[in-house]
């Protein structure tokens, strides 16, 4: 590999109008996830989502996959020979990554090209939304390394239901992109070429919106955790607070006005 092979950054981010595209850099790999690139990536997120300008992100892959989850060599053989300590140190930094997705006040969008198993399933999870290409493949590969799923303990049950997810998890067995939306692993499946435009399209859709739409990522979230009763009081709280912002002010005077809204996010 060249010198200037060696330098090229782990994680790429882009920025278009609000929209922050942030790339898995390691193609050679498969983006496969080694300590360097989950040490960069989870600040990177950290920054889009405390970055104002910012309104939607789009996470996705370079070359030919989304991620071929952990390095091998890198990520997963090393753990064994951890201290408790050591252990604890280093996989609170992939649950840091987990946890800015889950946390930014904003639509965050997985744009799946090639292979998106392992942690690079749980990557995908994590997101608010997936969309796959139409030659994508999604596993749960951890069985396969005598280890357990991360996010998709928690996450496929809700998305696929019990019995889907414990196959899933058990057999660690390959999804293609049409079953996978079928079973409701992903939201949306595009042909190959039209992978980025689609998940650009809608992230500048998203980015277009009033600030209710972080709000009601989080009251999801934060629903899940909750009685029917109870979260239907957390809810109206958050409606308190967003009846009270520019862009609810700006909807009602653009509906009275029999026009387009024109939101800023506050």
């Amino acid at each position: 590999m060249s010198p200037k092979a060696k330098e090229a950054p782990q994680v790429l981010v882009s920025k278009k109008g609000g929209v922050a595209t942030v790339t898995l850099n390691r193609p050679e790999k498969l983006n496969a996830l080694s300590p360097d690139l989950i040490f960069a990536l989870t600040p990177i997120l950290h920054q889009v989502g405390e970055d104002d300008t910012v309104r939607c992100v789009v996470l996705t892959g370079a070359g030919r996959a989304f991620s071929a989850g952990g390095d091998v060599v890198k990520d997963i053989s090393p753990l064994r020979n951890m201290n408790p300590l050591e252990f604890s140190t280093y996989v609170d930094h992939a649950v840091g990554i987990y946890q800015e997705i889950r946390d930014m006040q904003k639509p965050v969008i997985a744009a799946i090209n090639g292979y998106a198993v392992g942690a690079g399933l749980e990557l995908a999870l994590a997101c608010d939304i997936r969309i796959a290409a139409d030659d994508a493949k999604l596993g749960e590969f951890f069985v396969r390394m005598g280890i357990t799923p991360e996010t998709g303990i928690y996450y496929l049950p809700k998305m696929i239901g019990l019995g889907k997810a414990k196959l899933l998890c058990f057999t660690g067995d390959i999804v293609n992109a049409p079953d996978a939306e079928k079973m409701g692993l992903v939201e949306m499946v595009v042909p190959a070429k039209k992978l980025m435009s689609e998940a650009e399209a809608l992230a500048e859709r998203l980015a277009k919106g009033p600030a209710a739409i972080g709000i009601i990522k989080k009251a999801i979230n934060e629903s899940l955790k909750m009685t029917p009763e109870t979260s239907l009081h957390y809810v109206m709280r958050m409606q308190y607070h967003l009846v009270h912002t520019e862009d609810h002010k700006e909807a009602v005077a653009a509906w009275l006005e029999k026009r387009a809204p024109k939101f800023k996010g506050k």
